[in-house]
């Protein structure tokens, strides 16, 4: 079993040689949906993705949402790293997020697992992810204090492919 496992190691590590990298940008829409909020934020983001083998993958993110309760704003800028097997891919990644508005909270850094789905019809794909979000910002004030902003994040979009870049 050992000699098996070895075996799809060193092709899965030998396939990034011999695959073409491919390059996408996607957008695509959120919700954003807080643990201890009934205030749920909606917004816009894009992602530029690079495969390293057909197995590994890299993307950037920049996004904005909008939460009414707080009155405030979101702006991260994240990167995953992910694992795709067919269709289904999932990750780990980190992102720095910026806060603005009304509500006085401190920009953070944040970290998130997620799992998604990609549908490739062509060089225009559609894709749908699920986040679990662990951010936790304090709160510019002189009393202190963080809020607790853990989310399930939900993304759907679509992603184009622009070939060997």
């Amino acid at each position: 079993m050992r000699k098996l496992w070895l075996a799809l190691l060193i092709v899965s590590v030998s396939l990034g040689a011999v695959a073409p990298a491919a390059h996408a940008i996607g957008v695509y829409g959120i919700w954003w949906m807080p643990d201890e909020s009934d205030d749920d934020g909606f917004g816009i983001g894009i992602k530029d993705k690079k495969s390293l083998t057909p197995l590994i993958s890299i993307d950037g993110r920049v996004s904005y949402v909008t939460f009414d309760s707080p009155d405030a704003a979101i702006i991260p800028v994240e990167a995953t790293g992910l694992v795709h097997i067919g269709m289904l891919y999932g990750g780990v990644g980190v992102g720095y997020y910026f806060f603005s508005g009304d509500a006085n909270i401190e920009s953070v850094l944040g970290w998130y697992i997620m799992a998604g789905i990609e549908i490739l019809p062509g060089p225009v794909s559609v894709f749908g992810e699920v986040k679990w979000q662990s951010l936790e910002p304090d709160l510019d004030i002189p009393t202190g204090g963080s809020l607790d902003f853990n989310s399930i994040v939900l993304h759907a979009g679509a992603t184009f492919s622009l070939g060997g870049m």
